[in-house]
Formats: C-alpha cells, structure tokens, sequence
C-alpha cells in the first residue's frame, strides 16, 4: 500500500511540477478570480455581504482516522455539492478583499473554503475536488513544517506535510491561494499559539510575531512565487494587538476560529480582521454540519 501510495505521489509531484514550469513560462497567474463558471456577481453593496467560512484540515480516506481534524475526501466533495446546489458560490480571500477595499464584486452568497496546516494529502485530493466542481480554497502553511518535510522529504499522507515544491505546485494548479499560518507557533507550550506570553512587553511580542510571520512570507516568496494576504491564527489563539501588528505588516486579512458568519462591509477594512469560521468535522452529515452554520 505505501508503495502505490509513493508512486502516486511521484506521479502527482511530476504533473504539478510539469504545470508550474509552464505556468512561470507563459504568465499564468498562480489562481484564478473568479472561477470559470462563476454565476453573476452582485456589485458591492452598503449593507455587505455575509461570508461564511468553513475550516477542513487533513484529508484521509481511512474512516479509522476520520476525527474532528481528518475528514474523508468524498466528505468534502459532499460539501461542495451541497453548497453549490444552495446557491453558493466558493471565492478566494482576494475576491473578499477586493470586495471591501476596492468595491470589487462577489457572487450573491460567496463562501469560503480554507484547510489548515499544509498537510501532503491535501495536494493528493483537494486539485482533483475543486476542478470536478469549479470550486476554489485557500490552503495555510505552516513554514517550519514545510521546511522540515523539504529537508527531510516522508512521503506519508497520513501524517506528511507539503514541501515548498508541493505548495507552489498546488498553488499552481489555479484554483488554491495559499495563506501564512505561523513559522513556528503551532504549539502550546510555552507560548499559546501566536498568543502574547505573560509577562512579555508590547515591543517584545510585536518583535515575537512580525520576524515569524515575516519569516513564512520571505519563503513562499523566495520558494515558491507567492505572497500571502491573510495570516492564520494557530489553534485560533489570538491576544489583544495582534491584528493590528498583522494589518501594518501589510496582511489585508486574519482568520480566527471564532464560529461566526462574518460580514464583509464594502471601505470597512477593519472586518477582515479575526474572521469567523467553523471547523468541519467527520461524524456530522453534510446537512446537519451546513445548518449549524445557518446554511439550508
């Protein structure tokens, strides 16, 4: 089994590696806005739009590993089905942006799809999922286990995470913008994700988050083309002044994991920061899962 699971992979790797070089050599950009068959845009309104927003993580086949963070790949494809058959449209973090900043338009009820943590099974499943439905998602990477992965390559989708050769490769594929999710604050111990620490002065913690985040931009940059608009929060962890150093670091947007649909307020930046989203379980139906959010 982990023999054609390798020689997959080596196959994938070989035809995404295929689509960047021809993408850099012709001009593509590395996603598409919007989607090829995007319904008619609303133009931006007064009152906004509400955009809710649904975190995935890992994706596995193995039921046995299915759990609050692993859901299966027909789970999402459920998913996208469902949406797209209630009139939903996925977008990018860019569309979101341009909507608020620049008046740009968006779908009538936009949605957005976001998996975290930069996980090798997500380049497996996720190109294949979102060109059966001309959807779009955004992936968030985390740059030290990028770069562990890419100094020590472990082929393994149960618990592998993507190199910066498989995140430029998925970014490539047109239809993933890809977002900073931390170098290093992906644990609990002894700072809280990108939390501040107890005792730690305003100056020290801003110097703590700017050099990490700045770090991850100055290597999707440098590795792969890329330069990230939203930061995501580790764990959803976030203290008081954290968006603020965010935004003057030049990132138009934060993701939170507060469970709440945000709205998006055309020249009101300041609701692109902390947005909401709800974590996608497995065990929950795709109905059940849907209505929680206010989605029927």
């Amino acid at each position: 089994m982990m023999l054609f699971v390798v020689a997959r992979r080596r196959t994938l790797r070989r035809f995404f590696s295929t689509v960047l070089v021809l993408a850099v050599l012709i001009g593509l950009p590395f996603f598409s806005l919007p989607p090829r068959n995007a319904p008619a845009s609303a133009a931006a309104g007064p009152q906004g739009i509400p955009l809710p927003v649904v975190m995935y993580h890992s994706l596995l086949m193995d039921p046995a590993r299915a759990g609050q963070y692993v859901l299966s790949p027909e789970t999402l494809e459920a998913d996208l089905i469902y949406l797209k058959e209630h009139g939903y449209q996925t977008v990018t973090l860019r569309q979101a942006v341009d909507y608020v900043l620049n008046g740009g338009a968006l779908p009538e009820k936009p949605v957005l799809l976001t998996l975290d943590d930069g996980y090798l099974n997500n380049l497996l499943y996720l190109p294949d999922i979102l060109e059966r439905n001309d959807a779009c998602a955004l992936v968030s990477v985390v740059g030290d286990y990028a770069q562990r992965f890419t100094d020590t390559p472990d082929p393994n989708p149960n618990y592998g995470h993507m190199t910066w050769d498989d995140i430029a490769a998925l970014a490539a594929t047109g239809r993933v913008e890809i977002g900073n999710h931390s170098w290093g604050f992906h644990n609990q111990s002894p700072r809280r994700g990108s939390m501040r620490l107890s005792g730690e002065s305003a100056e020290q913690y801003r110097a703590v988050l700017t050099a990490d985040a700045q770090r991850v931009q100055d290597a999707l940059t440098k590795r792969c083309g890329l330069t990230p608009l939203v930061f995501t929060y580790p764990y959803g962890q976030i203290s008081d002044g954290a968006d603020d150093i965010l935004r003057e670091m030049g990132f138009s947007a934060t993701l939170s994991c507060y469970e709440q649909v945000t709205t998006l307020i055309p020249g009101q930046p300041e609701c692109l920061f902390s947005i909401g989203r709800y974590n996608r379980p497995s065990g929950i139906s795709t109905a059940d899962f849907f209505a929680h959010m206010g989605i029927s």
